[in-house]
């Protein structure tokens, strides 16, 4: 699960008057892609790029990996996807991603403080029956065990989950992998994608960079940057997944001089690369070979709204 104000929904007020959240990291990563009429999210992604100039570049890279992983896994057998925190257009979602008449059933995992990215999965996909969405509250695993009740996803094979970015936008990201681990069957896979480290160093403020403060000043979540060590570490302590891929994407970010009101360049923090992971839960379990047939049942699906 990511982190967020302890009442969703909220906005705080900073000591000047000025909202301390302005809008939701789904609204900013969509204004990053290209979306426009939303002047809030483009502000906060504006603010991002400048202390951060590769932030944009690596939101294209995490989504060529994850169609990589996903065309991976639809080889592997995968027919069940969950896809946790799923972004706005211009960003494709993940069942536009897989072979069209596939059969693949995607469910995605809502965050409570995105209602537009809700409002979209209700507005888009509400009569295909193999796209399904519900809370992700209160944590992960709850919400996979319900899904297996209600059929909107099977926990009876291997189960392909796209966390994506979630883990570096998380405090607690062990607890996340653990619900994954208690829940997944064997065989099943977790995708990830994390920013590192790079410069310049953390400033006073707790420890943080100036682009993690802009993104904290900004976006309803924290930016939590991690080494590729680190990175590994959430995969084998305590509980040791089995890795099958674990490398980095080289990010080229384009340089715009920043606004006045935020940070010189001489504190632009520089990352020049994109970690990414691709973990399996260990045991004997396989997915179903590409050339067989998944069995298909109707479930309510849609977190019951109209």
């Amino acid at each position: 699960m990511t982190d967020h104000p302890s009442t969703p929904g909220t906005t705080l007020v900073s000591d000047h008057g000025d909202p301390h959240w302005i809008a939701t990291r789904a609204r900013v990563r969509a204004a990053l892609g290209g979306r426009t009429g939303d002047p809030s999210a483009h502000a906060a992604a504006e603010r991002i790029r400048a202390c951060m100039p590769a932030f944009a570049a690596a939101l294209e890279a995490e989504h060529d990996v994850r169609d990589r992983v996903l065309a991976q896994a639809y080889e592997a057998g995968f027919r069940h996807y969950v896809v946790l925190d799923p972004d706005l257009p211009p960003w494709t979602p993940v069942h536009q991603r897989l072979p069209a008449g596939s059969g693949c059933r995607v469910l995605y995992l809502l965050d409570d403080d995105e209602p537009a990215v809700r409002s979209w999965m209700v507005r888009s996909f509400q009569g295909d029956t193999n796209v399904r969405w519900r809370s992700s509250y209160p944590d992960i695993a709850s919400c996979l065990r319900v899904a297996g009740l209600t059929g909107d996803i099977t926990l009876a094979k291997p189960v392909c989950v796209l966390l994506s970015p979630a883990l570096q936008h998380t405090q607690d990201p062990r607890a996340l992998l653990a619900g994954l681990w208690h829940v997944l069957p064997a065989g099943s896979w977790v995708s990830v994608t994390q920013l590192p480290a790079g410069e310049p160093a953390p400033t006073a403020d707790a420890g943080l960079s100036p682009a993690q403060i802009q993104f904290r000043n900004s976006v309803r979540s924290p930016l939590v940057l991690r080494s590729a060590s680190e990175l590994v570490e959430l995969f084998t302590d305590p509980h040791e997944w089995h890795l099958e891929q674990c490398g980095g994407v080289e990010l080229r970010a384009e340089n715009p001089a920043p606004p006045g009101d935020v940070a010189p360049p001489s504190t632009v923090h520089a990352v020049s690369e994109l970690l990414t992971l691709t973990a399996r839960r260990p045991g004997s379990a396989a997915p179903v070979p590409p050339n067989a047939t998944t069995p298909h049942t109707e479930g309510p699906g849609h977190d019951d709204i109209a």
